[in-house]
């Protein structure tokens, strides 16, 4: 088996803690989804915030898997990992043309950048041979 490349760990690293951090913000979203000052800055619903919290928490689960399988070799994960960082393109664009301020353009512009690069990561020569022999 082909030594798995740097970036690629570097990538595994930034996504495993994606997924913890998903995993925290499900757990907080459904333990405090009755507090008022959180149902009014987000606008939604206690019972929105406990779907939110149940989405994220399921999120945060796959995203773990899907890194795991990716650090192992798998190109099926690699596969998952592109499209959803080519998703990501789309939605962070096309959030852009919807909230000009400041943060959420700052946002949007930062989330295209990291997806890039890995998308960059994902296809680099390097890439391809770590995947081509796992």
């Amino acid at each position: 088996m082909a030594k798995r490349p740097g970036v690629i760990t570097f990538i595994g690293v930034i996504m495993l803690i994606q997924a913890a951090l998903n995993l925290v913000a499900g757990i907080t979203l459904i333990a405090f989804n009755s507090q008022q000052r959180i149902m009014d800055e987000t606008n939604l619903t206690s019972g929105e915030l406990i779907t939110s919290g149940i989405i994220a928490l399921v999120m945060g689960a796959i995203v773990g898997l899907v890194t795991l399988a990716l650090l192992a070799g798998s190109r099926v994960a690699r596969g998952l990992v592109a499209a959803v960082q080519i998703l990501l393109v789309i939605g962070a664009t096309f959030h852009m043309f919807f909230n000009h301020n400041g943060a959420w353009l700052f946002s949007s512009l930062l989330q295209i950048a990291i997806a890039v690069f890995v998308l960059w990561a994902l296809f680099n020569e390097k890439a391809d041979e770590y995947y081509a022999k796992a």
